[in-house]
């Protein structure tokens, strides 16, 4: 995970603020990224090929002697496809309270202190991108089929002043697979898991 932050040294204090940050991680499930498919490599093979090229992803390379196809991907919405657990946090004022619920991988906004007690309203934007490498087989009459999906979650975050002026920006990604969950060093920070509804998604377009 990479980090860059810079914060304006003028700073404005507003009043008696505070803020303060809850995270939830989210559950592991298990993933189904294979399935046998009662039905000829060649049916399934032909049809997976055609669905892939209709959708988002883009065929990189594809090896049909070697059984491998590889796609990438990319969205603005990483929630339909990871979940980073949830971050809940409270700012409260002169003029009362707000509340700010989001998955650390989704485009959000909200407003903090630092540790002086000045005020930051924090414009958060990520987006999902990543590679797929699916694996077809003969299997008897049947096919095998398995999904492999490397994530990578980019956030960029742009900080602003109580008088709006620009006072830095942090970028950082969270970057893991169907299998193996991203996990920060430090307890209590982000985990980031698949969904499995990217594998779910291939797999349905072999049938």
């Amino acid at each position: 995970m990479k980090k860059t932050l810079t914060l304006s040294s003028i700073l404005i204090l507003s009043g008696c603020a505070t803020s303060s940050i809850n995270y939830t991680p989210p559950e592991i499930t298990k993933v189904d990224n294979q399935v046998t498919i009662d039905e000829d490599f060649e049916v399934v093979w032909n049809r997976l090929v055609k669905n892939l090229a209709s959708d988002f992803f883009v065929i990189n390379n594809i090896e049909k002697s070697s059984r491998i196809i590889n796609v990438s991907f990319s969205t603005n919405r990483p929630t339909e496809y990871v979940d980073c657990g949830r971050s809940v946090r409270e700012f409260s004022n002169a003029r009362g309270k707000n509340i700010y619920e989001y998955d650390p991988s989704e485009t959000t906004r909200y407003t903090f202190t630092n540790d002086m007690g000045h005020m930051f309203n924090a414009v958060r934007s990520s987006k999902l991108s990543g590679r797929a490498n699916i694996y077809l087989a003969p299997a008897g009459t049947g096919t095998d089929l398995s999904v492999n999906t490397k994530y990578v979650v980019d956030v960029d975050v742009n900080y602003y002043n109580a008088s709006n002026q620009a006072a830095g920006s942090n970028e950082f990604s969270f970057d893991f697979s169907t299998k193996t969950p991203y996990v920060e060093p430090t307890e209590g920070s982000v985990k980031c898991v698949a969904r499995g509804n990217l594998e779910q998604r291939v797999i349905d377009y072999a049938k």
